[in-house]
């Protein structure tokens, strides 16, 4: 049977802008081209699940406006159940305005949204959906309230919970050290700790601080580096296969699934960090936001070399 993962998370409307320039210090930032695209954490995550050959559902919360049908028809559009997305009135859908320079983003503009409306009345309904999956996956793109609660029903449930601490801001301690892993990369991670992580060994100490917080297991994704697993007193470093980075956008989002796939269907942890590296690689190689197969994920995992301990 296929792995069934859940999302709980967010639905927004990126808007990408490409090279250009800033004419003058308070001038207009002239971009040479766009691209937009639904996205959103929560979306793309479900989205990459479903793409990776799982059963994926999302519960998420858009508003009532062409942003929002977009983003639902792109959801359903690679199969995921989009039956507990719900649509107010009382926002907009939230929406991103992402610059792109050199495969890299930073984010411009970021408006919530309805995703700052979902409530855990909202997730309630979805609840027996939810407890037939093999893992649910969320992030802080949701109100940290309705993450928390999450947090205790998966206690109760016996369900995983991955946290993706996107923004690390809004991530409570009770979400951290309630989820059964966080996938931070190396800037969530140093807001987390209050760590700088400019040199190379910060991010071995960020990620062991990290669990000495209380953190169950900690996976630190490097880029280009790979990523750190760090649970109790093992720290391993898991490399990643060498691609040309073409676009960043949704790269980790396309790892946590692919995490929760293969950890749903039975791989160790480490085996599934190599996995999910070669995913978030295949999806950098290509503009845009690209959600890679099963196969071709596959083929590039057995490229990657082998983990090695960290002391």
């Amino acid at each position: 049977m296929s792995p069934r993962i859940g999302v709980v998370g967010g639905l927004n409307m990126d808007i990408h802008l490409f090279g250009g320039e800033h004419r003058s210090e308070d001038g207009a930032y002239l971009a040479e081209r766009y691209i937009i695209e639904p996205g959103g954490k929560g979306s793309n995550q479900s989205r990459a699940a479903a793409r990776l050959g799982a059963d994926a559902l999302l519960v998420g919360c858009v508003g009532d406006d062409e942003f929002g049908r977009l983003c639902v028809d792109a959801t359903n559009a690679d199969g995921v159940d989009t039956t507990h997305v719900v649509t107010t009135d009382e926002q907009g859908t939230g929406f991103v305005v992402i610059q792109l320079i050199d495969g890299r983003h930073r984010s411009l503009v970021f408006t919530p949204g309805a995703n700052s409306l979902l409530t855990w009345a909202d997730v309630v309904p979805a609840l027996d959906a939810l407890a037939g999956c093999d893992v649910v996956i969320t992030q802080s793109e949701v109100p940290a309230d309705t993450v928390d609660r999450l947090i205790d029903w998966s206690q109760e449930s016996g369900v995983p919970i991955y946290l993706d601490p996107a923004s690390p801001q809004q991530a409570s301690v009770h979400s951290l050290v309630g989820a059964e892993v966080i996938t931070p990369n190396v800037l969530e991670a140093g807001v987390l700790t209050g760590r700088s992580l400019d040199d190379d060994t910060a991010p071995v100490f960020a990620a062991r601080e990290l669990v000495a917080m209380g953190v169950r297991r900690s996976i630190l994704k490097l880029g280009a580096a790979g990523a750190l697993f760090v649970s109790d007193d093992s720290v391993k470093s898991i490399p990643t296969a060498v691609v040309e980075a073409v676009d960043e956008t949704g790269a980790g989002d396309v790892f946590v699934a692919a995490l929760a796939i293969r950890r749903a269907s039975g791989s160790d942890w480490v085996d599934a960090i190599a996995f999910s590296n070669a995913a978030a690689a295949v999806s950098i190689s290509q503009s845009g936001l690209f959600l890679p197969g099963f196969d071709e994920v596959a083929a590039l995992t057995s490229t990657i070399g082998a983990p090695s301990a960290v002391t």
